[in-house]
């Protein structure tokens, strides 16, 4: 890759975390502008016209890295312009799908244990059976469905601790992270499988027979561009399920919760990249 290459890349990145801090900037304000308006219909049309140019952002961004990924797909599975915090937590160039609904859950505050400490004190024998057995044989988002509709049953609908989410929020979630995940492990499949494939036929036996200095000959080369092809193919079809998962987020969270969960993402982006930086300045010393 030449250096005007790995400039444009480098560049392409530093512009996109800029992005980042100005979109979070708007973010905020126009949050802070929500909460003093009290006309839903205006707020959710200006909402929603907000997180749409941010997604067509990230689309934008997407496409940039595919293009700029044709001369070196390898450098973007490394990147030497990112922290080696966020290197150690790259998925296929970028971060899981799966990590998405992480944050929904940590935003509504539903933490499991603590809800179904709570829904067993409250409620009948019955129920607690019911919800036990629940705990063991259905998913995460489920489990809240069943809590949720339970403790609206024996509460006086004041508890402020329960999640945001509705119930069928929160089961659309669950049943969009489960096609997440079973995407997110064939991709995995597929890298594991590229991985393996570098210790196999024919690159092996190149170099079994070259000489010490390793040459990058031509029988070389064309096994290497095979492997980065679908390299490329790879990080195209994870930045797919990266946009998709978002999108596809955003429409079932209400227009205020997806500024929310937005404001939120975008926070964590950033703090990882500073914590990055802060990190590798201590283990070098500077």
């Amino acid at each position: 890759m030449g250096s005007s290459d790995k400039s444009q890349e480098q560049c392409l990145y530093k512009e996109w975390m800029r992005l980042q801090e100005q979109e979070l900037s708007e973010l905020l304000h126009h949050h802070s502008l929500n909460l003093n308006n009290t006309t839903d219909d205006t707020n959710d049309a200006e909402m929603t016209q907000l997180l749409e140019k941010i997604i067509q952002h990230f689309q934008d961004y997407c496409d940039n890295r595919r293009r700029l990924a044709h001369s070196h797909v390898s450098a973007f599975f490394s990147p030497t312009w990112c922290t080696t915090l966020e290197n150690s937590m790259s998925w296929i160039a970028g971060c899981r799908p799966s990590s998405f609904f992480n944050l929904v859950y940590a935003l509504c505050g539903s933490n499991i244990d603590s809800r179904l400490s709570h829904f067993l004190r409250a409620t009948h024998d019955r129920y607690c059976f019911t919800t036990m057995h629940t705990k063991r044989t259905t998913s995460y988002g489920d489990r809240l469905v069943l809590i949720e509709q339970n403790i609206k049953i024996h509460s006086d609908g004041n508890n402020s601790d329960f999640p945001k989410l509705s119930a069928s929020q929160l089961s659309a979630i669950d049943k969009l992270q489960r096609r997440t995940m079973i995407e997110e492990e064939m991709l995995t499949a597929q890298m594991a499988s590229l991985q393996q494939h570098m210790a196999d036929m024919p690159l092996a036996l190149i170099a079994r027979g070259l000489s010490p200095r390793h040459e990058l000959n031509p029988d070389v080369k064309k096994g290497l561009g095979k492997i980065e092809q679908a390299m490329h193919s790879a990080m195209h079809d994870a930045d797919n399920l990266r946009l998709n998962t978002v999108k596809e987020l955003c429409k079932i969270l209400k227009p205020l919760q997806a500024l929310e969960y937005i404001i939120a993402a975008k926070k964590l982006r950033l703090c990882i990249q500073s914590w990055g930086i802060q990190r590798d300045r201590e283990h070098h010393g500077d």
